[in-house]
Protein backbone atom coordinates (compact mmCIF):
# COMPACT_ATOMS: atom_id res chain seq x y z
CA UNK A 1 0.00 0.00 0.00
CA UNK A 2 0.99 3.50 -0.63
CA UNK A 3 -1.02 5.85 0.66
CA UNK A 4 -3.94 5.05 2.87
CA UNK A 5 -6.88 6.75 4.95
CA UNK A 6 -8.57 5.08 7.14
CA UNK A 7 -12.54 5.74 8.90
CA UNK A 8 -14.16 4.02 11.06
CA UNK A 9 -16.11 1.18 8.48
CA UNK A 10 -14.01 1.96 5.36
CA UNK A 11 -9.86 2.15 4.37
CA UNK A 12 -9.17 3.72 1.05
CA UNK A 13 -5.98 3.43 -0.43
CA UNK A 14 -3.65 3.40 -3.83
CA UNK A 15 -1.02 0.18 -4.59
CA UNK A 16 1.85 0.43 -6.64
CA UNK A 17 -0.15 -0.92 -10.00
CA UNK A 18 -1.78 2.47 -9.69
CA UNK A 19 -5.89 0.85 -8.62
CA UNK A 20 -7.79 2.59 -6.03
CA UNK A 21 -8.99 -0.09 -3.34
CA UNK A 22 -11.79 0.16 -0.54
CA UNK A 23 -12.57 -2.38 2.13
CA UNK A 24 -15.88 -1.66 3.90
CA UNK A 25 -15.63 -3.27 7.01
CA UNK A 26 -19.45 -3.18 8.37
CA UNK A 27 -21.02 -6.24 10.10
CA UNK A 28 -23.83 -4.30 11.60
CA UNK A 29 -26.88 -4.95 8.86
CA UNK A 30 -28.66 -1.97 10.14
CA UNK A 31 -26.24 0.36 8.97
CA UNK A 32 -26.42 2.35 6.23
CA UNK A 33 -24.17 4.59 4.47
CA UNK A 34 -24.87 8.09 5.00
CA UNK A 35 -24.07 11.43 2.98
CA UNK A 36 -21.50 12.47 5.48
CA UNK A 37 -19.49 9.24 5.20
CA UNK A 38 -20.04 9.46 1.61
CA UNK A 39 -18.25 12.84 1.30
CA UNK A 40 -15.43 11.60 3.15
CA UNK A 41 -14.74 8.94 0.98
CA UNK A 42 -15.41 11.22 -2.50
CA UNK A 43 -12.39 13.50 -0.60
CA UNK A 44 -10.52 10.37 0.62
CA UNK A 45 -10.61 9.30 -3.31
CA UNK A 46 -9.80 12.99 -4.70
CA UNK A 47 -6.75 13.34 -2.74
CA UNK A 48 -5.63 9.59 -3.29
CA UNK A 49 -6.21 9.57 -6.98
CA UNK A 50 -4.27 13.53 -6.92
CA UNK A 51 -6.43 14.24 -10.43
CA UNK A 52 -4.87 10.69 -12.23
CA UNK A 53 -7.85 8.55 -13.66
CA UNK A 54 -7.39 5.15 -11.62
CA UNK A 55 -9.46 1.63 -11.79
CA UNK A 56 -11.39 1.67 -8.31
CA UNK A 57 -11.69 -1.74 -6.57
CA UNK A 58 -14.29 -2.22 -3.88
CA UNK A 59 -13.86 -5.12 -1.51
CA UNK A 60 -17.61 -5.56 0.40
CA UNK A 61 -17.18 -9.12 1.57
CA UNK A 62 -17.21 -8.14 5.25
CA UNK A 63 -20.08 -5.99 4.33
CA UNK A 64 -23.79 -5.70 5.34
CA UNK A 65 -26.06 -3.06 5.66
CA UNK A 66 -27.26 -0.47 2.77
CA UNK A 67 -26.68 3.23 1.43
CA UNK A 68 -28.82 6.02 2.18
CA UNK A 69 -30.66 7.56 -0.61
CA UNK A 70 -28.66 10.68 -0.10
CA UNK A 71 -24.63 8.83 0.11
CA UNK A 72 -26.36 6.67 -3.06
CA UNK A 73 -27.34 10.16 -4.92
CA UNK A 74 -23.96 12.25 -4.31
CA UNK A 75 -21.54 9.04 -5.21
CA UNK A 76 -23.07 8.46 -8.51
CA UNK A 77 -23.64 12.24 -9.65
CA UNK A 78 -19.75 12.64 -8.00
CA UNK A 79 -18.68 9.56 -9.96
CA UNK A 80 -20.27 10.92 -13.08
CA UNK A 81 -18.76 14.66 -12.68
CA UNK A 82 -15.63 13.62 -11.26
CA UNK A 83 -13.38 11.60 -14.12
CA UNK A 84 -11.23 9.96 -11.21
CA UNK A 85 -12.64 6.80 -11.52
CA UNK A 86 -12.82 4.90 -15.09
CA UNK A 87 -13.79 1.67 -13.95
CA UNK A 88 -15.33 -0.51 -10.59
CA UNK A 89 -14.66 -3.92 -9.53
CA UNK A 90 -16.60 -5.23 -6.37
CA UNK A 91 -15.78 -8.32 -4.79
CA UNK A 92 -18.64 -10.08 -2.64
CA UNK A 93 -19.37 -13.14 -0.87
CA UNK A 94 -23.62 -12.34 -0.59
CA UNK A 95 -26.50 -12.56 -2.90
CA UNK A 96 -27.63 -9.25 -0.70
CA UNK A 97 -24.68 -7.17 -1.71
CA UNK A 98 -24.63 -8.19 -4.67
CA UNK A 99 -28.16 -7.81 -5.66
CA UNK A 100 -27.59 -4.08 -3.98
CA UNK A 101 -24.98 -3.28 -6.34
CA UNK A 102 -27.15 -4.33 -8.99
CA UNK A 103 -30.03 -2.06 -8.31
CA UNK A 104 -28.17 0.69 -7.18
CA UNK A 105 -26.38 0.06 -10.42
CA UNK A 106 -29.56 0.55 -12.29
CA UNK A 107 -31.51 3.01 -10.45
CA UNK A 108 -28.27 5.71 -10.00
CA UNK A 109 -26.85 4.91 -13.24
CA UNK A 110 -23.15 6.16 -13.27
CA UNK A 111 -21.41 6.08 -17.00
CA UNK A 112 -18.22 4.36 -15.36
CA UNK A 113 -18.12 0.17 -16.38
CA UNK A 114 -18.64 -1.98 -13.72
CA UNK A 115 -18.37 -5.29 -12.95
CA UNK A 116 -18.92 -7.86 -9.94
CA UNK A 117 -16.35 -10.84 -8.44
CA UNK A 118 -16.09 -13.56 -5.88
CA UNK A 119 -12.43 -13.11 -5.74
CA UNK A 120 -9.81 -10.51 -5.40
CA UNK A 121 -7.47 -11.74 -8.58
CA UNK A 122 -10.75 -11.16 -10.96
CA UNK A 123 -11.49 -8.37 -9.87
CA UNK A 124 -8.19 -6.95 -10.15
CA UNK A 125 -7.29 -8.59 -13.30
CA UNK A 126 -10.59 -6.46 -14.46
CA UNK A 127 -8.89 -3.04 -13.08
CA UNK A 128 -5.53 -3.80 -14.68
CA UNK A 129 -7.70 -3.86 -18.22
CA UNK A 130 -8.20 -0.23 -17.23
CA UNK A 131 -5.47 1.31 -17.07
CA UNK A 132 -4.05 3.55 -19.11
Amino acid sequence: MENIITYEHATIWTDTNGILFCKINNLDAHNKLDFKSAQLYLEAIIKLTNGVPMPFLIDLRDTKGTFSIAAAQLLSKKFNTLPLVVSTAYVVNSLSINLLIQSYKRIYDTKIPFEIFKDMTSAKNYCLKYMN
